[in-house]
């Protein structure tokens, strides 16, 4: 089977980029592919860069829902202790005018 044909059509006009030493022989000559070659690296360590960048916010967001549920938990106990310590105050208030009111009574 021969294989002098090339594996994609080209018009007849296209000439392929060789030489041929005085021998007869034929030198294949690659194109220059550099710019090529350092774009795709540039784009995989863009899409390395993206990955990098979407697992950094999706760490900063779970550290900004755990700090924003503990701020809500904080707020909540501290309430909780202001009405605890209200309420005792009102107590108080309550006692300190049966003593007055005793007090008034005894005088009498």
């Amino acid at each position: 089977m021969s294989k002098d044909r090339f594996p994609f059509i080209v018009s007849e006009q296209f000439e392929t980029p060789s030489t041929t030493d005085g021998s007869g022989n034929f030198q294949f000559i690659p194109s220059n592919n550099r710019g090529t070659v350092i774009g795709i690296i540039g784009a995989a360590v863009s899409t390395v860069g993206d990955a990098l960048q979407t697992i950094g916010a999706i760490i900063q967001l779970n550290t900004d829902i755990n700090a924003d549920f503990q701020d809500q938990v904080d707020d909540f106990k501290s309430d909780q202790e202001k009405d605890k310590v209200q309420k005792q105050i009102d107590d108080l208030t309550e006692t300190v005018k049966k003593l007055e009111r005793m007090i008034r009574n005894n005088q009498k």
